[in-house]
């Protein structure tokens, strides 16, 4: 099994709160409130050990916060986080128990320096090993170079690394032009790249091969409940269950979870088609889980052999 390291420049506390019958402007009591270390990379990180794997973290962490990074530490996962001034921005998340909708908040976290980014940079290379996969996921923080992402994944793939990129806006599109491995924007990230509407399968498919074409080996696109369409030189498939679960406890890190299934397979050396079958049950199996990532591997195999996959012509 390959090595497998996520950095999360941009780290977050989330904070989950359930409520029955959200109202705006009363007064409510949470039924359920729940704060979580968390980041895209770290829910990634959360959900390669949930499927038995070890697992190291890389990125920033605001000083006043570091103290909840280090907490998560296991055996299997391990933190080596950049420590820089400030405290780590804040997720609310505020999910309505009675109609299964969830409303988002962000917070304005710590900003990062040169010297910070500098830094950061010569974390990645102490730990690099030839032949590990490197998931690089999440937004820029404040201070941070719109390239930045460029930047790393240009430094793993000169050590021989895999790289996976799941990001948005510059971290995407300044990303792309290093030609990460793999990437996985979700259906509203890829029409903001491309800019233009892509408003079925084949379309998105489409789109995915002119990123291919560019030489990025690997374009995986989440869709939500329809599941995830892969794309490669020679493939273009289109996953997704059989059937959407009726009782989700959240939405958040899904995506996160699909992208360690993926790289936990391609750790793994499973072919495409079974990487894309294991990537979309362990995003469906955290929409069970209160903690993104945090999931119960003992309902993969069910799930799994419930994603259906289509070829796209």
């Amino acid at each position: 099994m390959a090595k497998i390291i996520t950095v999360t420049v941009n780290t977050a506390i989330d904070l989950l709160l359930e409520v029955e019958s959200f109202v705006p402007g009363e007064t409510l009591s949470a039924e359920r409130a729940e704060e979580f270390a968390s980041g895209k990379g770290i829910n990634v990180a959360k959900a390669v050990e949930s499927l038995g794997h070890a697992v190291l973290c890389l990125g920033f962490a605001g000083a006043r916060s570091i103290d909840a990074f280090h907490a998560l530490q296991t055996e299997r996962f391990k933190t080596d986080l950049t420590v820089v001034s400030g405290k780590t921005r804040t997720n609310i998340t505020l999910h309505d128990s009675a109609s299964g909708r969830e409303t988002h908040i962000r917070t304005a976290g710590f900003s990062v320096t040169d010297h910070d980014c500098r830094e950061l940079i010569e974390s990645i290379k102490m730990h690099t090993e030839p032949g590990a996969i490197v998931i690089i996921s999440g937004s820029l923080p404040p201070g941070s170079p719109d390239d930045f992402y460029r930047s790393l994944i240009k430094v793993c793939r000169e050590r021989g690394m895999t790289t996976f990129l799941d990001a948005s806006g510059p971290g995407l599109s300044l990303g792309i032009e290093a030609k990460p491995d793999a990437i996985k924007p979700n259906q509203q990230e890829l029409e903001a790249l491309l800019g233009k509407s892509l408003p079925d399968e084949n379309s998105i498919a489409e789109a995915a091969r002119e990123l291919v074409g560019q030489g990025i080996q690997r374009v995986y696109v989440s869709r939500g409940e329809h599941g995830c369409i892969a794309v490669s030189e020679n493939m273009a498939v289109s996953a997704y269950l059989n059937e959407t679960p009726e009782w989700i406890v959240s939405r958040v890190g899904c995506g996160d979870a699909l992208v360690a299934g993926l790289a936990v397979a391609a750790g793994q050396g499973l072919d495409a088609k079974a990487a894309l079958r294991l990537g979309v049950a362990c995003g469906t199996v955290n929409l069970y889980s209160p903690e993104p990532g945090r999931f119960d591997s003992g309902l993969l195999a069910d799930i799994g052999c419930r994603v259906i996959l289509e070829p796209i012509h």
